[in-house]
């Protein structure tokens, strides 16, 4: 589907930094070392560190050394995920790489036990949601961007990997660069929203007039993130080398369900965080900690145009629920693209 229709809204939430706003160590998510011995490339010097793959903070990106030399282009990059348990999860996105340029490809493992050497555990059978041509659950991005997988099935594992390699055995002369590793549990209500569905983008602009009525404007949001590499900026939003590419505007939706039931809305048993439960509240509402945590939305779950999707948070801070018969709800929700 394309022209942004909204048609099934779906939520794509981060599992790992809901976890770590809960008190979880963010040292139980690793970039395996470089090792020749294991094949492995790691985090380049000066090229950031591991918790920025995480920060939910896309435009600041992780470079890797896989073009030191002939032997390193030839080696593998192996992302360690630690959940502490088994947890369900759905889908992968990696955010603002460059992928394409690195001649790079991916594919995802799950396991019972940490995740150490190439390949060991199940290699996970998925599919392309955006920007990541399948084979043998391989990905290879066509782009430079964003890409997203999800799982075939929802896994249940304590361990992930998501392990990178050369397209043809080889990484290209350009250096590995990735901005942002989102992992979890996609989510949608079933059933379509209300048919008034309001769809915003705004400029933010700052009107300033003089005594004499002449006015001056500064427009704020122009574009989202900026960089001086000019591969990187907003996800879902193209860059290129030329900055006029870039489709400006802060997009917001408000979106408003009707006779929803309770089931859709909330776990039976709130006593606990129960990965297991699948409904708004636990699997989007919770893991966001409302508007806290951003998240990757589009309102057409079936959708493969990238432009579809959103990088967002939650534009309020109280998910209300107004009960309309009996066990029945009607709730609202705003929204808004992260800049």
């Amino acid at each position: 589907m394309t022209h942004q229709r909204i048609v099934s809204p779906k939520f794509f939430t981060d599992q790992i930094n809901s976890m770590v706003s809960r008190g979880y160590g963010m040292d139980n998510f690793t970039v395996q070392s470089t090792s020749s011995a294991n094949d492995f490339v790691g985090i380049k010097s000066g090229g950031g560190v591991v918790q920025e793959l995480f920060d939910m903070n896309p435009q600041k990106r992780v470079t890797f050394d896989t073009s030191a030399g002939s032997v390193t282009k030839q080696d593998h990059v192996l992302i360690n995920l630690d959940f502490g348990t088994a947890i369900p999860l759905s889908y992968v996105a990696i955010l603002n790489h460059n992928m394409k340029t690195a001649d790079a490809q991916f594919f995802v493992c799950a396991n019972t036990s940490a995740i150490v050497l190439d390949n060991s555990g199940a290699i996970t059978a998925s599919s392309e949601v955006i920007n990541a041509d399948e084979s043998s659950n391989v990905f290879t991005p066509d782009n430079d961007g964003d890409s997203i997988i999800t799982f075939d099935s929802n896994l249940n594992f304590q361990h992930f990997g998501i392990q990178i390699e050369g397209v043809s055995g080889d990484f290209s002369s350009t250096d590995l660069k990735i901005g942002q590793i989102v992992i979890g549990m996609a989510f949608e209500l079933s059933g379509s929203p209300d048919l008034q569905v309001n769809r915003t983008i705004e400029y933010g602009n700052d009107i300033m007039e003089t005594p004499s009525g002449k006015r001056f404007s500064s427009a704020r949001f122009l574009e989202g993130f900026t960089s001086s590499d000019t591969t990187a900026g907003q996800p879902f939003r193209s860059k290129g080398t030329n900055t006029s590419l870039r489709f400006g505007g802060r997009t917001r939706y408000d979106i408003s369900y009707s006779f929803v039931n309770d089931t859709q809305l909330t776990s039976s048993d709130i006593s606990t965080n129960n990965h297991a439960s699948f409904d708004f509240y636990n699997s989007v509402w919770n893991k966001t900690n409302g508007s806290h945590i951003p998240f990757i939305f589009t309102p057409d779950s079936s959708s493969t145009t990238v432009g579809d999707y959103l990088y967002a948070r939650f534009g309020q801070n109280e998910l209300q629920s107004t009960q309309v018969a009996s066990r029945v709800f009607n709730t609202s929700l705003s929204i808004v693209e992260e800049f």
